[in-house]
């Protein structure tokens, strides 16, 4: 992998693991924190299940399928992490950050075109994400 999309990918995950809407006070919501603790003390495979216990309690938690996603991503699970970014695609098609992830799944499973079309599909819903993307999607054109 190049040091652009390296250091690309940094930034992009920080901005995908930011909050969103603030979760209803139920289970998923306790399971969603509980596996952020989990996951910012290094253990991730309870984070992982922990996420995936949100899911059960709420099929349709977007939060919930995010934090799956992106703890995926961030552990080198492309290929989980595609499909955990699209399943949260299924459930909200105009969610930037998820196509933006699905984007970095993509590049970094070397599947360029998927990930330009993932990449100009997060900057369509939101056009503020262009400047963020341009070095991410002038990659997958070399």
């Amino acid at each position: 992998m190049n040091f652009r999309i390296a250091i690309a990918s940094v930034a992009f995950v920080e901005i995908l693991l930011a909050p969103g809407a603030r979760a209803a006070d139920s289970a998923d919501a306790t399971f969603i924190a509980q596996g952020n603790q989990q996951w910012a003390a290094g253990r991730i495979d309870d984070a992982k299940k922990s996420f995936e216990q949100a899911l059960a309690a709420d099929p349709r938690s977007i939060d919930a399928h995010m934090k799956l996603a992106g703890l995926l991503l961030v552990n080198h699970n492309y290929a989980e992490a595609i499909q955990a970014y699209q399943r949260t695609i299924g459930l909200d098609a105009n969610n930037a950050k998820a196509w933006m992830g699905l984007g970095l799944a993509c590049l970094h499973s070397g599947q360029r075109e998927l990930s330009r079309a993932a990449f100009g599909e997060a900057v369509r819903i939101d056009p503020r994400r262009k400047t963020q993307l341009a070095g991410l999607i002038e990659e997958t054109a070399e």
